[in-house]
């Protein structure tokens, strides 16, 4: 690889950019790069260091985690996006709390009103009262 260009994983790119719902335009427009560019990394894997680390960072992976062989002492992990199972139940359990917490602060509400009232009439009248 005498010209500067390395082997990439570009299943691993194709990958990434469409779990993100991305053209490969998109991408290279993120990346500042040609879309023709992109589509040369998807299939032949040949990128620069430079072109690799534009795409590693608009995909936000580790530059490293983009080579076709990665070194065996790898610290990075890939993590794809959260699916949409994944952010529904997360809405869910989100607007469970809200409920709860809204049902609570209105029962306490409600009770601190009856509180208040029957102290008044308790005042104005302490023979109706049985404490």
């Amino acid at each position: 690889m005498e010209d500067g260009t390395m082997k990439i994983d570009g299943q691993r790119i194709k990958q990434l950019r469409e779990a993100r719902g991305w053209s490969q335009e998109h991408l290279a427009s993120l990346c500042g790069l040609s879309a023709r560019t992109v589509q040369r990394l998807e299939a032949e894997g040949n990128a620069s260091l430079e072109s690799r680390m534009a795409v590693a960072a608009a995909l936000e992976v580790a530059a490293v985690d983009l080579l076709l062989f990665q070194p065996a002492s790898n610290p990075h992990t890939i993590t794809t996006p959260p699916s949409s199972a994944d952010i529904r139940t997360d809405n869910l359990m989100i607007g469970l709390a809200l409920l709860v917490i809204a049902l609570l602060y209105g029962g306490y509400n409600i009770g601190k009103d009856l509180a208040l009232r029957d102290n008044a009439r308790c005042e104005a009248n302490p023979a109706q009262c049985q404490r």
